[in-house]
């Protein structure tokens, strides 16, 4: 721990008395704003760059603390309160390179991770740090046999050929006496020069900051180009991008051996995620059609889907089958589990009414939030006694968490998208329950006044049939399918709150590819 963090915990104890705690406290910010102005070296404090992907930024802490207790690792809080900026680079103090390995290498939004030596605001500073590096830590780069090579990155701004030679010319003070080998180095030590946001029109002339460090890893990022959905076999108009499904099965701290439960399944893209990580997975739909792989196909200039689309066909297709438990048509509303069974994780993402209709299974009359005139064609039984009614969405909303609650283990996570209105949501909108604490809420922007939020709870008591869901449902009504489409256009929001669809870079089909599940992880006991 730093000279730093210590003072700043000394002053936080409350044994000191007020004037002497605040002249310490002027003490500190004046050093730190000294080491801001002239840099600092981290050389030997096991203080860690991570690299950040600059998209779904709302996610990244959730992401990160997730993982952190996936893998059994320490985290500074107070490092992560400090960091809250659109920046991609963030400093991270790690027991050492092995757990920094494991984090960037199991993350799909972060880039690589780097064992920082050296951060300053100019290139001066840096150099003068560079020079400064202990020799012992030089010793153990520059052993016999051993090789390194110059990398440099700049976010922000494009670097012409003749600025990378430029910097590299700079970096020469740095004292390794070992031979250069740009193909395969022993260590590679690179150059980030940060000049704040990519879509500034003028990009900045001189770097906000500079980092140099030991490259370590490179992230999971390739699994969301992997699995992406223009590739994919069985699709449907609601499958859910791969990137946010692999981090929702994060959140859900999926390891190798964990059960996994998805009770909207549909064509299969949160299970799949969750499988790629190494869980064993089941799923349940209310749509016969669609699971079976029949009716229209939802892929240009196709009409019909081909006999062997199924969720099944996916799994086969990434080499995931041994990953697959089963899916079977069942109301999510409805009891057909036996009241033992219990998962390790429950991710789902419920039909918000807009592209996919809110439907239960049940009598005529059955509940008055149920239309039961509005049929819907989803080839269950048809009669006076089972036909699929539209069901409002908080019905649907206490259902799943009331069913997570009873079927979770303790320690479980049940990890699910809520869509909101924007002028309406507050903290109570949030369900609550108390088996549940609410570990993250994250927010994607889906149009002008819509939104919806990634939400992670982790169940913490035993079950009680005592215990009731509690939230404003007045927020969650039929209306919402009508609000979401006459809401403000995108273009009045500000342009970092803007939501980005991006659509998968289009390639052209090839054969199935088969992936290798993560491994590396402690089986769950």
């Amino acid at each position: 721990m730093s000279r730093a963090s210590l003072l700043h915990r000394t002053l936080r104890s409350g044994f000191i008395c007020t004037s002497t705690r605040g002249a310490l406290l002027a003490l500190v910010r004046r050093s730190a704003s000294l080491m801001a102005s002239r840099g600092a070296t981290y050389a030997g404090q096991n203080r860690y760059l991570i690299y950040y992907a600059q998209e779904h930024m709302e996610f990244r802490f959730p992401e990160l603390r997730s993982l952190c207790k996936l893998l059994k690792i320490p985290i500074n809080e107070d490092q992560l309160q400090a960091e809250q900026s659109e920046s991609p680079f963030l400093l991270l103090d790690l027991p050492g390179d092995e757990e920094a390995r494991l984090l960037v290498q199991r993350s799909v939004l972060m880039k690589s991770c780097y064992e920082c030596l050296v951060h300053a605001r100019e290139m001066t500073h840096l150099r003068e740090h560079i020079q400064r590096l202990p020799a012992d830590l030089i010793a153990t780069y520059s052993t016999s046999g051993s090789s390194f090579r110059l990398r440099i990155h700049a976010y922000g701004r494009k670097l012409s050929s003749q600025d990378v030679r430029n910097r590299i010319e700079l970096l020469k003070v740095f004292p390794l006496d070992s031979r250069v080998d740009l193909q395969n180095p022993t260590h590679s030590f690179h150059l980030l020069e940060d000049y704040g946001l990519e879509d500034l029109a003028e990009p900045a002339l001189k770097p906000a900051q500079l980092f140099f460090g030991r490259w370590l890893a490179d992230s999971n990022k390739d699994a969301a180009h992997k699995l992406r959905l223009d590739e994919r076999y069985f699709i449907g108009t609601t499958s859910m991008d791969p990137l946010l499904a692999l981090v929702m099965a994060n959140q859900a701290l999926v390891s190798p051996g964990s059960l996994v439960y998805d009770p909207f399944v549909g064509t299969g893209s949160l299970i799949i995620a969750a499988a790629y990580f190494g869980g064993y997975t089941f799923g349940a739909d209310i749509d016969k059609i669609l699971l079976h792989g029949r009716g229209r196909s939802t892929r240009a200039k196709k009409t019909w889907r081909k006999s062997d689309e199924s969720v099944l066909a996916n799994f086969r297709q990434y080499g995931l089958e041994k990953q697959y438990v089963d899916v079977l048509v069942a109301d999510a509303t409805s009891r057909f589990l036996r009241d033992d069974v219990q998962f390790d994780a429950i991710i789902a993402d419920p039909p918000y009414g807009v592209r996919e209709p809110i439907a239960r299974v049940g009598k005529e009359k059955f509940n008055p939030s149920c239309d039961d005139t509005q049929a819907v064609s989803s080839g269950m039984p048809a009669g006076a006694d089972f036909q699929l009614g539209r069901c409002v969405l908080n019905d649907l909303i206490i259902t799943l968490v009331s069913f997570a609650a009873k079927h979770l283990r303790t320690g479980g996570r049940l990890v699910y998208w809520l869509p909101v209105l924007q002028d309406e949501y507050n903290d109570s909108a949030v369900p609550r329950h108390a088996c549940f604490d609410v570990i993250s809420n994250s927010e994607q922007c889906l149009s002008g006044s819509t939104s919806r939020r990634l939400i992670t709870m982790e169940k913490v008591k035993d079950w009680d049939p005592n215990y009731q869901v509690t939230f404003a449902k007045e927020i969650y009504t039929e209306t919402f399918r009508e609000r979401y489409f006459t809401s403000t256009k995108d273009k009045d929001r500000p342009k970092h709150l803007r939501f980005k669809n991006k659509i998968s870079r289009k390639v052209r089909p090839t054969e199935p590819k088969e992936l290798q599940p993560v491994t590396g992880l402690p089986a769950r006991q």
